[in-house]
């Protein structure tokens, strides 16, 4: 079926640009770089590169039970002095023989079929395992995003904030402001210093443990290229048209496919006769009469096994049968009940992505609000006619709206590989990329 998906990855890999190093050392790394990397280096997929090789050589080489055995023999022995027909010592009996038999059953059907939906198991498990590592890296490569361009807020706050203490220790000096207002400035400004160092550590951290989820060395240093603004979900997200090829319920199709097989050969094994031919040749040499014999001899046999016990239902066979069928039935239910839980799934997901999309919308409005209340809340503090309490409420708020505004452009890309992950269709089919 497709040496396919280890011949795809091999294509894409090699088609690839690498990422770039700067003469710095920094490595530029975009999300299709660290997916690549993460799909061509990740031990997981590694694994079941090796398992999806022996699921495919067992399935090229299954019709070996086919396959004529031989054999051979032969024999050399002399007769003592005195009992052969010449009393001759060289008196001597030699044999040789062959037989070649070749045996076939109706169960060689579904063992090739049984090799084949095996390994079509082994690809659904390859296509799964690569999936699940693609939304690892693109779930935490949007999260460093997240938390990159959040430390890009923190330390412009940090920087408002020493900028007004600053203007206020200035204006103390001169005697036009009190000195609780330059104490209260200054107070807001180093306690912002600890946040934005703790959201370096954190973004150090996660980068460390992301360079580790792509294979690359913890200690690299890396620069993330792109924006959560880069992923745009514009517009009502919808299924139609979109060919669900959801996981789950493929991998129980798979395993009813090969549990309605195994049915098959259980019936074979306890209903179906099995035929084995055989063909054996034979010479032989021996002394008679003071001259040498030689007798050439050969047969042909062709036997008919038909199995009996698989008649009588209480039977070790007739037991497999049952077995085999209640495993269909049992599997029948799991995937009735898979389709459900699908379908109730997607429409959840469907109902929290339109959710987030209007949250979004909502933030963004907060956002233009707040950076309005902001800047007009600042040109009144440098009329005198606001406090300096009013301004740091105010840059608090805008601070909180930017913040809550990557966190829902965070949580609805998130919501969308999700479910795009779920149905089982390729990661950017629900979005729009600039």
């Amino acid at each position: 079926m497709r040496k396919s998906v280890l011949l795809a990855l091999a294509v894409a890999c090699a088609a690839h640009i690498p990422a770039q190093t700067a003469r710095d050392g920094r490595v530029a790394l975009s999300l299709a770089d660290a997916v690549d990397m993460a799909l061509e280096r990740n031990v997981t997929i590694a694994r079941n590169t090796i398992s999806l090789g022996a699921d495919e050589r067992a399935k090229s080489h299954a019709w070996n039970s086919i396959s004529p055995s031989a054999s051979v023999s032969g024999g050399l022995s002399t007769i003592p002095d005195g009992i052969g027909d010449s009393g001759s010592p060289s008196d001597y009996t030699a044999e040789l023989s062959g037989a070649i038999s070749l045996s076939f059953s109706p169960n060689l059907f579904t063992s090739i079929k049984s090799a084949r939906i095996s390994y079509e198991q082994g690809v659904v498990s390859y296509e799964q395992a690569c999936r699940t590592v693609e939304l690892n890296v693109r779930e935490a490569f949007y999260g460093l995003l997240y938390e990159k361009e959040n430390i890009t807020l923190q330390e412009r706050n940090l920087q408002t904030a020493k900028d007004q203490y600053e203007q206020n220790l200035a204006k103390y000096n001169q005697g036009r402001m009190s000195e609780l207002d330059v104490l209260s400035a200054e107070v807001r400004y180093k306690s912002l210093q600890p946040t934005v160092e703790n959201a370096h550590i954190t973004f150090t951290n996660d980068l460390e443990a992301f360079a580790q989820l792509i294979g690359m060395d913890g200690t690299a240093q890396i620069d993330l290229q792109g924006s959560l603004d880069d992923v745009q979900i514009s517009g009502r997200v919808t299924l139609d048209g979109v060919e669900i090829n959801a996981p789950a319920v493929v991998s129980l199709q798979k395993q009813l496919e090969k549990a309605q097989n195994d049915l098959l050969a259980a019936r074979f094994s306890a209903y179906a006769p099995s035929v084995t031919a055989r063909w054996s040749h034979g010479l032989s040499s021996r002394p008679a009469n003071g001259e040498r014999s030689t007798t050439d001899s050969g047969s042909l046999s062709l036997t008919a096994t038909i199995p009996l016990d698989g008649l009588l239902p209480w039977s070790q066979r007739a037991d497999g049968v049952a077995s085999a069928q209640d495993t269909i039935a049992d599997l029948e239910l799991q995937l009735a009940d898979a389709r459900r839980s699908l379908a109730v799934s997607t429409q959840s997901s469907l109902r929290k992505i339109s959710q987030s999309q209007s949250s979004l919308t909502s933030r963004q409005a907060n956002v233009e609000l707040a950076q309005r209340t902001y800047d007009m809340t600042l040109q009144a503090y440098n009329r005198g006619t606001k406090d300096l309490l009013s301004l740091q409420n105010a840059s608090d708020d805008l601070l909180s709206a930017q913040v809550n505004l990557m966190s829902e452009q965070r949580a609805l890309i998130s919501a969308v590989l999700a479910l795009e992950h779920t149905i089982g269709v390729p990661f950017g089919t629900l979005s729009d990329k600039k």
